[in-house]
């Protein structure tokens, strides 16, 4: 019996044998005819112990003769078996043709030499490729740079003979994880790809032309791999270095080289014709604008994915790609690619270059070949019922209003000049307002100033109520009246509360007002004050300031303003937000909200609407932009939503949160007539005298409307786990603030020391939110 350290000692030697053929990927030739060679090959046979012998000439002398006379097929069998005897002509069939040598497999193959091989090999290719097409490619020179997708290309192209010469660069080792994709064995691990893919190449082809460039492409190879034994007639380009892709291409583009792509998700096609087009520009322009040159030096996925994003596009990737680069470094480490895409993408491309080269395709472009869009179940159209449109309120239908309602002040109004009210509405129209809705609408006449909600702007999901709208308007109430301080008007006010939803206030204004120190403070951070969304590090704030804050705060009858410090709590609140703001992705009606309602993707888009929040404006990283761009799918959220996914949201707002100099919450008593309008008011006064301290906030209300609106809303969508679930985290909210059932959470924010963001949030027009009426 062997011992074990025997059997290691045979192992290691076995294993150094395959190890001295590791980088071989070139078969020998041995044609018997040729005494040397003839020496040579019958030292083979005496010499290698495991060689495996394959002999089948006399077939493919068979298929020869058919291919050669089609018509010998419907001939009697017997002149087809004269016929293969006629073609050995006497001589002994081990010398017709040629012996090829595999020493990485050990296998010996008796072949028709390459003329006859080439015959019977493409004989079904024909006539969908011409016997002169086929003559015409083989002599075309093709490289393929990678060789995930890149090795089914190379292998297709092999197969249908569409090349002479073959340049292949990658300059990786094949894992076990590539072989989801690679067509090859397990045998192959930490082999070359380069030297995997000239094997099977060598394994279907023996006399095509292979050349490795196994340190894959670089800037000292690159021009060798393009021009040398000849400009190639085609690059093929399966990289994943950016770098690469682009510094090829401009100097494909300066020799003349069309350059093929395929993306492998949505059957992704770039052409790009730098043969009929010189001046064409690389990757259809879409880099221009980067600077190639630094790539290199660029360490961080942040840094890179700019040029990333370029090539492969954001909008245009499948859904499922979408949530997968949602889920990169959360829950996965890389790039997904399926075999079925690979494989897919490989034949594509294969067809395009044969195309290219015969002259038979001349288009350049960017194109897609979706399988999921070409071929898919019917969608079922979704009844839904008809909902009606609020329109807006016109100074016609305020006005009317005004005069059935009679508004009466017991006090004696001063009639303020026009310049003076546009400024003053002006400041509270700088409020702040969820998803920048801007809810309100002023008009003046009868020497008052009167407040309506506009309710064409209150129709969002995460608007039960009008909660959010009041406090959005209660905070433009607080911006009016020390706005009105400031220019020496008292202001006389009410809030009609049994007109509300429609009409909110009214106000009128006596002269020669003089304002107090902190009017006059807070009313010169109207224009400076914005929400900032900075993730920063982290700085304690004095506990004196806070609690001049809250004091300030807590001016507004009823308001409560709490704080969190510790880190643990800051931790819990940003699970309890991270949840909230996820399920707002999950719920349809919040997303659709949250896509086309709140957010403007473009700057084209903020100046048509002058409302919504610009996403040049959230002081996210580019990496953070992506994320939000690629959750504009509906499709790609919901398989989000099918993988329990979503993980990198929660990081973001983890770290928000925990990078706060604390968080804060405005509680208003649940027996206030008003708690949001109140509420509101003591947040923007809050925010007011933080910008004045330059001390930066950041709502995050999400979570608060959800516990508002599980409570109010009996038809809210969602399962019955994530009811409970919510009402667990609003359980574990109330104890971190230590709130009492009679308190309503109005107000949650961040507050910490930062710089203050470059981008502000874009108001409508005066005149489309302020009307003077007749006198």
């Amino acid at each position: 019996m062997q011992s074990k350290t025997g059997l290691a000692l045979n192992i290691s030697q076995l294993i150094n044998q395959t190890q001295a053929l590791k980088d071989i990927y070139k078969p020998v030739f041995f044609r018997l005819i040729d005494s040397d060679q003839k020496k040579a090959f019958e030292s083979l046979i005496t010499s290698e112990k495991n060689l495996h012998v394959f002999d089948f000439i006399e077939s493919q002398v068979e298929e020869l003769i058919k291919c050669l006379q089609p018509t010998i097929v419907f001939s009697p069998l017997s002149v087809l078996t004269q016929a293969v005897k006629d073609r050995f002509n006497g001589n002994p069939t081990e010398e017709y043709g040629v012996w090829v040598y595999y020493p990485w497999a050990a296998k010996l193959v008796h072949l028709l030499d390459e003329h006859e091989f080439s015959i019977v090999r493409t004989n079904r290719n024909k006539h969908k490729i011409t016997v002169e097409e086929q003559e015409r490619l083989s002599h075309k020179k093709i490289g393929v740079m990678g060789l995930s997708v890149g090795q089914s290309v190379s292998l297709t192209l092999t197969m249908e003979r569409g090349f002479g010469e073959l340049r292949i660069a990658d300059f990786d080792e094949l894992d076990l994880s590539n072989i989801n994709r690679i067509r090859t064995g397990v045998q192959n691990l930490k082999i070359k790809k380069t030297t995997i893919v000239a094997r099977e190449i060598a394994e279907i082809d023996p006399f095509l032309k292979v050349v490795c460039f196994e340190d894959g492409i670089t800037a000292e190879n690159l021009d060798a791999f393009l021009t040398e034994n000849g400009k190639l007639d085609l690059l093929i380009d399966e990289c994943d270095s950016f770098d690469i892709k682009i510094n090829s291409r401009k100097k494909a583009k300066a020799l003349g080289i069309p350059v093929l792509m395929e993306g492998s998700d949505r059957g992704t096609i770039d052409i790009e014709r730098f043969d009929l087009e010189p001046d064409r520009k690389v990757l259809h322009g879409m880099v221009e604008h980067l600077n190639m040159d630094k790539y290199g030096e660029l360490a961080t996925m942040d840094e890179r994915l700019p040029y990333i994003t370029a090539v492969t596009g954001v909008e245009t990737l499948s859904p499922r790609m979408k949530g997968s680069a949602i889920e990169i470094m959360s829950s996965i480490s890389t790039w997904p690619q399926l075999a079925s895409a690979v494989t897919f993408g490989g034949g594509v491309t294969a067809d395009l270059a044969r195309k290219i080269l015969l002259g038979n395709l001349n288009v350049s472009g960017r194109f897609f070949l979706d399988l999921d869009e070409l071929i898919s179940d019917p969608i079922e159209s979704k009844i839904q019922s008809p909902t009606s449109k609020v329109e807006l309120l016109t100074t016609e239908e305020i006005e009317k209003y005004i005069q059935q309602q009679n508004f009466h002040s017991p006090v004696k109004s001063d009639e303020i000049d026009e310049n003076t009210l546009l400024a003053i509405v002006d400041a509270a129209h700088l409020a702040p307002s969820g998803g920048n809705n801007q809810p309100w609408r002023f008009h003046y006449q009868h020497k008052k100033l009167h407040l309506f909600v506009e309710e064409s702007a209150t129709e969002a999901f995460l608007d039960p109520e009008y909660m959010s709208s009041y406090t959005s308007i209660g905070s433009a109430i607080e911006n009016l009246l020390v706005s009105a301080a400031s220019h020496n008007l008292h202001v006389n006010w009410e809030l009609t509360h049994h007109l509300l939803p429609k009409h909110v206030a009214w106000f009128s204004f006596t002269k020669n007002y003089t304002p107090t120190a902190i009017e006059k403070t807070l009313a010169a951070q109207i224009k400076e004050r914005h929400t900032n969304r900075k993730i920063t590090p982290r700085q304690a704030i004095d506990s004196a300031v806070l609690n001049e804050l809250s004091r300030l705060t807590e001016s507004i009858s009823g308001a409560k303003l709490k704080w969190v410090e510790d880190p643990i709590h800051l931790q819990s609140l940003a699970n309890i937000s991270s949840h909230a703001d996820l399920l707002r992705m999950f719920i349809p009606e919040a997303h659709s909200d949250f896509i086309h309602k709140e957010m403007r993707w473009t700057l084209d888009e903020v100046k048509d609407t002058q409302d919504g929040i610009g996403i040049h404006t959230l002081d996210l990283s580019y990496n953070d932009q992506i994320g939000l761009r690629l959750v504009k799918d509906r499709r790609a959220i919901d398989f989000l939503e099918q993988i329990n996914g979503g993980s990198a949201f929660k990081k973001l707002t983890t770290q928000q949160f925990t990078s706060s100099s604390a968080i804060g919450l405005i509680t208003m008593p649940k027996t206030a007539l008003s708690p949001f309008i109140a509420g509101g008011q003591a947040a923007e006064k809050l925010w007011l005298a933080a910008t004045s301290l330059n001390l930066q906030i950041h709502p995050v209300n999400v979570s608060l409307i959800f516990f508002y609106k599980i409570k109010s809303d009996k038809n809210l969508a969602i399962t019955d786990q994530q009811k409970a679930k919510l009402m667990q985290l609003e359980q574990n909210f109330n104890a971190i603030f230590e709130n009492t059932q009679q308190e309503e959470a109005i107000f949650m924010f961040r507050i910490f020391k930062a710089p203050s963001s470059p981008e502000r949030t874009i108001r409508k027009s005066t005149k489309k939110i302020f009307s003077i009426g007749r006198a």
